[in-house]
């Protein structure tokens, strides 16, 4: 009996090393294919809105009463591995296992800012071509970029012409 049972336990450890194992074997590459909008109202009455738009590109605009700035943003990631309910493993040694709670989607991500403008004489966004890596998290009704959450919002009239040109513009450019 007690060889039965050291047998069945082995047979568990390594089942379970082989499951984490090769469950972070599979990465899915990102592919953002609709368009979304969701915003952050902070205290100040700053409005930061946040466009997932197709093709893989995020539009920030940051905007305080008439004076707005915004940054387009090429983004290309890899899925976290995500085992089950809220755990999640990110990286490549043990210590990548992370608890999301109500996580839809998590990316391992990299932002390369493709270009920027609106009416402020100083940008408060870094140079063209500067690129980051962060976590990108989507929930049901809010996306999580860095320590920062915006929450969803419906899309407007204004929201479709303002991605269009600001990607347009961003295109067009050299």
């Amino acid at each position: 009996m007690k060889a039965i049972s050291s047998k069945i336990g082995t047979i568990i450890i390594i089942g379970i090393f082989l499951f984490i194992g090769l469950k972070s074997c599979i990465k899915t590459g990102m592919t953002l294919n609709k368009t979304e909008v969701y915003q952050q109202v902070n205290e100040s009455g700053e409005s930061n809105r946040v466009y997932i738009a197709p093709g893989n590109t995020i539009i920030l605009k940051k905007q305080f009463e008439d004076q707005y700035e915004y940054g387009v943003y090429h983004v290309k990631g890899v899925n976290v591995t995500h085992y089950f309910g809220p755990l999640y493993h990110r990286g490549e040694s043990l210590l990548g296992f992370r608890i999301y709670p109500n996580a839809k989607d998590v990316w391992d991500v990299e932002m390369e800012l493709m270009d920027k403008g609106g009416n402020l004489t100083n940008s408060t966004f870094k140079e063209i071509g500067t690129s980051f890596r962060d976590l990108l998290i989507f929930r049901d009704n809010s996306v999580e970029i860095g320590n920062y959450t915006y929450n969803k919002t419906n899309k407007t009239s204004q929201d479709d012409q303002f991605i269009k040109l600001a990607v347009l513009r961003m295109q067009n450019k050299p």
